[in-house]
Formats: C-alpha cells, structure tokens, sequence
C-alpha cells in the first residue's frame, strides 16, 4: 500500500529527529559539538526532501482524487500546512547552516529553534498517521 511507503520513510524521519533532539539539549553540548550537530541537520534535511518530493508528485496527487471527500479535503490542509513546514524548516536551516559558527554563537537560540523545528515535524508525522492514512484504508 502506498502508506506503507510513507510509514517507513517516517520511521527514518524519527531516527532523525531523535538523533538529532540529543545533540540538543544543552548550550555546553551544542558549543562543542556544533559540526555533528549540522551534520545531523543535514542528515534530516535530506530525509524530508526525499519524504516531501514523494508526497508531492506521487502521495497528495493520488489523496486528491480519492473518492472520500474527507481525504480529499485534508490532504488539501495538509499540503498548505506542509508548505508552511518546509519553509519555517528552509529558513532554519539557512540560519543555522549558513555562516559555520552560527550555532556556536547562538546557542540558546538554536536550542529553542531546534525544539520547535523538531515538535514541528514530529506532529505533522502523527497527523499524517493517526488522522489520514487511517481514512485511507
């Protein structure tokens, strides 16, 4: 099935995230490891380009025409919340990635964005699965 695709690619979204929520949690930490930490960034960039071109040429086209109106109508939130998502996680990333002591120099920052980049995502993975691909079948 077609979310199976999607499930395990949110699996690998999760090990991401984790991976990356504990390089995080402390400005000590975060100064001292800021290369790992922007290796882990781009580890979970690459994740959800590969997630998101998926669910964009292939996943929401396919929900949109479902017969069920309901699936019909969220995929339609889902895909304006999801462009919302990508360009809040692009201008982290920029932020962060940009010039190579930014998470050094601002660290408590980081850690505030980092939290609520990470929370983020991790609710859009729950609502793909507890609310939509249940509705799929």
């Amino acid at each position: 099935m077609v979310t199976d695709l999607v499930k395990l690619q949110h699996q690998q979204i999760r090990k991401a995230l984790q991976e990356l929520q504990e390089d995080v949690y402390n400005e000590e930490e975060v100064k001292e490891n800021q290369l790992w930490i922007a290796l882990r960034i781009g580890t979970l960039t690459g994740i959800l380009l590969m997630h998101l071109k998926y669910e964009d040429e292939y996943l929401y086209p396919v929900l949109l025409q479902h017969p069920k109106e309901e699936v019909r109508k969220m995929s339609e939130r889902y895909i304006k919340e999801m462009g919302n998502l990508s360009e809040v996680f692009e201008n982290y990333k920029a932020k962060y990635l940009k010039e190579p002591n930014s998470i050094k120099e601002n660290s408590s920052q980081f850690i505030a964005d980092t939290n609520a980049i990470l929370y983020a995502i991790s609710k859009r993975v729950e609502k793909e699965e507890h609310e939509l691909f249940p509705l799929v079948g």
